[in-house]
Order: structure tokens, then C-alpha cells, then sequence
């Protein structure tokens, strides 16, 4: 048992194999103060980066290379961190409080430990902490990776409309989302080269999923968490912590360094998780400019303009870009030249302090009805949650804020914004698809809702092979075991559609024979054979190949490359493209194109360099791996578990250059039966070799087992494994 010296005395605390903290705390408060203690001293160059990435800052930080360059404008076009000192003065005084708090704790562990190695490398300094500077992260980490999906996409469908695409292809990529588009009301629509940087793709979503106490052998209900984020990196990108409270109470699960709380987790009491939940709160407007005037309605007004100073790592100069701004949102272009430009708004994101409030509230939640209540209040992100509590029951609600729209629009591609007589938007509360209660299973895997809301609630789902695979899956399982073989299931959904429509097209050779044979099938080892592992890299070379053949004569070679190649933003419009490439949308694609697009793609998926299965190495930041594995800074190469369409999803995406690895970040499972969880973050505590746990669990990640979170429980076992 070791201590801290924290402000009202000694503070003990252990750390597990992992390096990640027990902490015994007098209350709530002081465990807030700790959990900030050791963000501040395991991971002060990574919440230094956030926050540079929040202000738009990274090029002066990396110099000017295309993903930082991605960054910067976005978080400059969007104004992230603009109004932050006003938001933070909205705050309630006992939140803020709270956050002043956790910014002492994450200062004196800072103090602690003193320059990390890797900003000195930067030249940067360490930057202590401040409860702006939680707000700032918090709003850059629901941008981006999570929002940034949608806005890429809409985005992209702006650049389509001033390519003057035909609407064939908007009916491709938007399904049904695309009612409405009267491409005519678009023309002269003008898209600048600039605005393409704004932001980055996430290479997946999340799952979630719980079995109700009535199911389950211990007569408690159980809960899975896994955020689907980047991963190979030393350290991860999240952080795991259990905090006992002296009056028996506890707090524990898995967070984002520099958040005050957890994101994933439990109390005595309830338990959560999160998924992306896809809302369309990101919409792009078309707006008539003249002389830095935008029209609505038969009446011009002016734009504000912002200048933004961007200073890049090895120039002396910094450049300066000029943002408009309206009621609605950015402008992107320049409204000094006449002209039709797209605007972009991302709705619920001047509701940052009343998300951080609702944050804190959920801390204290007794029972799911509370969390489903309170959830709601989400504005800032678009999420669904997943619930369960000491009562054995579970719950799930979509969170987040999607604006109401004129009549006939779906939001899911420009409007002309000069027939709109208001910029100023309220939230649709009733295109919120109602919250699950009293169920027996809940999967949450970024799929659209059921319900009537869902398809104006989520616009551009991802496609939803993940989470009817888990529900398949879960109607079996009764305790943890059972939980984390869900995670790790390997069968491809998308293979298992596809393919019994593609097989009798394809060429009768030994290629074809073999998918046949493996056609998504899931391994009963949980290890994956040669013939399946390569399997499953052709069939995903084809899927992307074929979609390319689609897509190139409407908006050629080299836009299609944009779209799959440099975005990598298949994910973006898989769900509505694979009901075509099923051919479930002859007006469309029917079998005869279908055959020819085969033809063309079969060539070139079985020359592609095998993408699927996921190969990669774990490697810190700085080196990249480069000094090798006799320094500790990188893991020998691994091939991940599952497949891009498996729930256990590992998916490869280049996105302007820069290969990113994405897969479950972590897995948290609890039996609210019991006390605390069981739970794996691939990479240690430490962001700096020799620290704490350092470049430690990968090996328990690709195989499926995870420890205890916190002390032992007198007779609970220490770690669950998949079967």
C-alpha cells in the first residue's frame, strides 16, 4: 500500500499489474482529487496534445502535415473552444467545485512527475490544468471520431452536390435519408478545396450490451462495455481507476484522461456504457452570399467574421484564416466573392455546461430510471447508453440533440438555407427514438433504432451486422463468460449477406470455392485458421472493390479514391450501399450489373494487399516503433481478433496518409450481483517507458481475459475469460 500527500492528508492507494490505481478515498470528492493526481502524473503529454488538438494548435505542435492540418481546421472552423470561458461560467458553482477539484489533483500529480520526456521532445511545456481545460477536452473527444463521422459525411455529400453528381448516387449512399433532394434548388452550389480538412473519420463505433437479473444465474444484471477507438498505441487513449469511498461506497471503471469522470463503469448501485449513437446532429446548409451577406427569406445579413492566427512548427510566418459565421453556423468559403456556399452547424454543441452538470448528476444515479431521465439532458454528443442496476434491471436511451428542419428534410445532404426564414434552430424532441425499459436483452451497436424515429434520428447508421450478431449471441448467455465470448465473436455479418448472392457470379475458381467454404462462419476455438484468416481479407478486398467499380463511373476514379482511399469513409454509407450490393435495390443495381461490377472488382480484390485481418504492432508516439522491441517502446506484431463487420470489429483505415488501427479500446464487464468489474486496456497506465504498467496487457487483450478492476471480493473469482 502506497500514498499520496493530497489536501486534507494521506491518501493510499495500490496499482495492479496493469499500473492502473486502487485508490482509498475519504469521499467522493477526494476520489475525484486522486483520479485527477494520477492522470496529471501517467498521462500529462497526452492530455497536452488533446488540448492542443482542441485549440487547433497541432501544426505548431507537429508541423504542417495533412492530418494535423485535418484538425486544425476543423477545430478552428468550428470555433471548439471559442465560447468555452463562457460556458464555464454557466456552470453550477457545486460542479464547478468539482472540476476545480480534479484540476487540483491532476496539477499536483503534474508537479509530481514533472516535463514528461515527450513534450520536451515537442518543445512544449506542461501545462497545468483548469476547469476550462475540461471542457476543452470534452468537446474536442465528442468531436472527434464520433461527430466528425457524420460531419465528414455530410460534408462529402455537399462536394457531391457541387460536382453536379446525378441522383442515382445520392440514392446509393443516402437510402432513404435522400428523400426530399431536389439537386435543381442546389445549382451554383460552390465547394472550397479547404473544406474537405474537416476533421477525421472514425474507423468504428461501440458496443454495449446487458442481460437482465432475471436471465442471468446470479439473479444480477450483467453489463459489457467497449469503446471502439483507435488502438497499437502505448499508452491507450483511455485510463482505468476503482476509488473506494469511506463510507462504502465505491466509484470505478474506464475514462478519458482529463475528464473528471468515468465514462464506462459502476457504483453500489447502477452501471453504463455508451455506443455512438449516430444522431444526425451535424446538418450543412446552402447559403446565398453577396458581399459578405447571406440571404433568408428576401431580406440579406451580414456574417460575422472571425480571423484565426495559425502558427506551423518550422515557419517563421503563421498563416491567417478568415472564418464567417452566421446564427446557424461556420461558413465554408468566401463569402466576399459571390457565390452559393455550404454552412455547417453542429446542433447541441453550445450545451457544454449543461453536459458537464448532467455528468455529475449521473454519478449519483440510483437506478436505470434515474440514468434514463438524466440522459436525456445529453445535448453536446450523440450517444446511447446502456444500463443496469442492483435491482437486476437494464435499460437503454439515446442521448444527444438533432435540430428540427423545414418540412422534406431528411438533413442527411444540403438545403437551400435562402428559404429558410431563421437561422436559429430548436431540438426535435420528437425525433427521439423512446427509451428501452423492463427489457431482457439490450444490444447497443450503432445500428439504427427500430422504432419509427430512428430513421430521422439517424440518417447515415452503420450497417447493423454487429448488433443483430449479438442479440443472436446473447439470448444464450447467462453470465460473465458468456459476456466477453460476445466481444469476441469473429462471425462476418456482411460476408454471411453477401456473399450467397455474389458466389454464383463470381469465376468458378479455387479463390471463390474457399469463400464459399468459410462464408462469414465464426471460429468455435476462437482462433482463426490461414484459410479463413485469408478468407476473410479477399472478401473484404472485394466488398471495397466493388463498391470502388459502383461508385467511378458517377463520380470517377479519382473522387471515388477520395472517398475510400484518403477518407477512408466507406463506414460513412455502408449501411445504405450494401442494400444495393445485396441486391435488395434493383432500381438501383440488379443482378446482371451486379455480374459485371463482379468481373471488374474479382481481379483486383485478389491482387489488393490483404487488409483484413488487422496486423500491427503496438508503438508509442515518439518513435513509432522505430527503435525496436529491445527498448520496450513497441509489442512484437499481432494479428487482431475478428474482422471489420465482427463484434469483435478490427477495421484498418488510411485517412490522409496516416494508417490508424481501430478495435475495442477496452472491455468492462459487471455482475451488479456482485461488487466492482472485471475489465483489459491494452498498454498500461504509463504514457513513458519504465512507468507504471507500461506497454503491459496485450496479450490478455487478444485472448479475451480480463482481471478484477479494484480489490478482491471474498468469494468472486479474479479475472473471467471468454469460453
Amino acid at each position: 500500500m502506497r500514498s499520496l500527500r493530497g489536501p486534507r492528508g494521506s491518501i493510499r492507494y495500490t496499482r495492479d499489474a496493469l499500473g492502473y490505481p486502487t485508490i482509498y478515498a475519504r469521499d467522493f470528492d477526494e476520489g475525484a482529487w486522486a483520479r485527477g493526481w494520477f492522470h496529471g502524473h501517467d498521462r500529462a503529454a497526452q492530455v497536452r496534445l488533446v488540448l492542443a488538438a482542441a485549440r487547433g494548435e497541432l501544426m505548431a505542435v507537429l508541423g504542417d502535415v495533412p492530418f494535423a492540418r485535418a484538425v486544425d481546421r476543423a477545430a478552428r472552423s468550428l470555433g471548439l473552444t471559442k465560447d468555452v470561458d463562457e460556458q464555464l461560467g454557466r456552470v453550477a458553482p457545486h460542479v464547478r467545485a468539482w472540476l476545480d477539484v480534479y484540476c487540483d489533483g491532476f496539477n499536483a500529480g503534474l508537479g509530481e512527475r514533472g516535463r514528461p520526456l515527450l513534450l520536451r521532445a515537442l518543445g512544449l511545456g506542461a501545462e497545468p490544468m483548469h476547469a476550462r481545460s475540461v471542457l476543452e477536452i470534452y468537446r474536442i473527444v465528442c468531436f472527434f471520431g464520433l461527430t466528425s463521422m457524420q460531419q465528414l459525411a455530410e460534408v462529402f455529400v455537399a462536394e457531391l452536390v457541387s460536382r453536379e453528381a446525378p441522383a442515382e448516387l445520392f440514392e446509393l449512399i443516402l437510402g432513404d435519408a435522400a428523400r426530399g433532394l431536389d439537386l435543381s434548388q442546389l445549382d451554383g452550389l460552390t465547394f472550397p478545396p479547404e473544406a474537405s480538412l474537416m476533421g477525421a473519420p472514425g474507423g468504428m463505433g461501440s458496443n454495449a450490451f446487458a442481460v437482465a437479473g432475471s436471465e442471468s444465474k446470479s439473479g444480477g444484471a450483467l453489463l459489457m462495455g467497449e469503446f471502439h477507438m483507435e488502438v497499437g498505441r502505448f499508452p491507450p487513449s483511455l485510463y482505468a481507476s476503482h476509488t473506494e469511498h469511506d463510507d462504502g461506497t465505491y466509484y470505478q471503471g474506464i475514462g478519458v484522461p482529463g475528464f473528471a469522470w468515468l465514462s464506462c463503469g459502476r457504483t453500489q448501485d447502477v452501471s453504463w456504457s455508451y455506443v455512438f449513437g449516430h444522431a444526425d446532429n451535424v446538418d450543412v446548409i446552402a447559403e446565398r452570399c453577396e458581399g459578405t451577406k447571406y440571404l433568408a427569406g428576401e431580406a440579406w445579413h451580414p456574417l460575422r467574421r472571425r480571423e484565426e492566427r495559425v502558427c506551423v512548427r518550422g515557419r517563421r510566418a503563421p498563416e491567417h484564416w478568415a472564418m464567417w459565421e452566421n446564427d446557424y453556423g461556420t461558413l465554408l468559403g468566401d463569402p466576399t466573392v459571390p457565390g452559393v456556399y455550404p454552412c455547417v452547424r453542429w446542433a447541441g454543441a453550445a450545451q457544454l455546461s449543461e453536459d458537464v452538470e448532467t455528468t455529475y448528476a449521473c454519478q449519483r444515479a440510483k437506478d436505470v430510471d434515474e440514468l434514463v431521465e438524466l440522459n436525456r439532458r445529453f445535448r453536446v454528443l450523440s450517444l446511447q447508453g446502456v444500463f443496469a442496476d442492483k435491482t437486476g434491471r437494464i435499460a437503454e436511451v439515446h442521448a444527444g440533440r438533432v435540430d428540427k428542419r423545414p418540412a422534406g428534410w431528411t438533413g442527411a445532404y444540403p438545403w437551400p438555407a435562402w428559404t429558410m426564414t431563421t437561422r436559429t434552430m430548436e431540438a426535435d424532441e420528437a425525433s427521439r427514438p423512446p427509451p428501452t425499459l423492463d427489457a431482457k436483452r439490450i444490444v447497443a451497436a450503432n445500428q439504427r433504432h427500430a422504432s419509427a424515429e430512428g430513421a430521422s434520428w439517424a440518417t447515415l447508421p452503420e450497417p447493423d451486422y454487429r448488433a443483430r450478431r449479438l442479440e443472436e449471441l446473447l439470448e444464450h448467455v447467462h453470465d460473465l463468460e458468456g459476456m466477453v465470448a460476445c466481444s469476441y465473436d469473429d462471425h462476418d455479418g456482411c460476408a454471411a449477406r453477401m456473399l450467397p448472392r455474389w458466389l454464383p457470379l463470381l469465376p468458378r475458381d479455387a479463390d471463390a470455392r474457399a469463400l464459399g467454404e468459410w462464408m462469414g462462419r465464426s471460429s468455435a476455438s476462437g482462433k482463426r485458421s490461414a484459410a479463413d484468416a485469408r478468407a476473410l481479407g479477399l472478401f473484404h478486398a472485394l466488398h471495397h472493390e466493388l463498391v470502388r467499380a459502383v461508385l467511378t463511373p458517377w463520380i470517377g476514379a479519382k473522387g471515388t479514391a477520395r472517398l475510400l482511399d484518403d477518407l477512408g469513409g466507406l463506414l460513412l454509407f455502408q449501411h445504405h450501399i450494401d442494400r444495393a450490393l445485396a441486391l435488395e435495390r434493383p432500381d438501383i443495381l440488379d443482378e446482371g450489373r451486379l455480374s459485371d461490377l463482379l468481373a471488374e472488382a474479382w481481379p483486383l480484390a485478389r491482387a489488393a494487399t490483404r487488409t483484413s485481418p488487422v496486423s500491427t504492432r503496438f508503438v508509442d508516439p515518439v518513435t513509432e516503433g522505430r527503435f525496436g522491441r529491445a527498448f520496450g517502446m513497441c509489442s512484437a506484431r499481432i494479428e487482431l481478433p475478428g474482422g471489420p463487420c465482427s463484434p469483435f470489429q478490427s477495421r484498418e483505415v488510411v485517412f490522409e496518409g496516416r494508417r490508424l488501427v481501430f478495435g475495442p479500446s477496452f472491455h468492462y464487464v459487471a455482475d451488479m450481483s456482485e461488487r466492482g468489474g472485471y475489465y483489459h486496456l491494452p498498454g498500461g497506465a504509463a504514457e513513458y517507458p519504465g512507468g507504471a504498467g507500461y506497454g503491459r496487457g496485450i496479450d490478455a487483450w487478444t485472448s479475451g481475459e480480463l482481471v478484477r478492476l479494484g480489490p478482491d471480493v471474498d468469494g468472486a473469482p479474479s479475472r473471467v475469460s471468454k469460453r
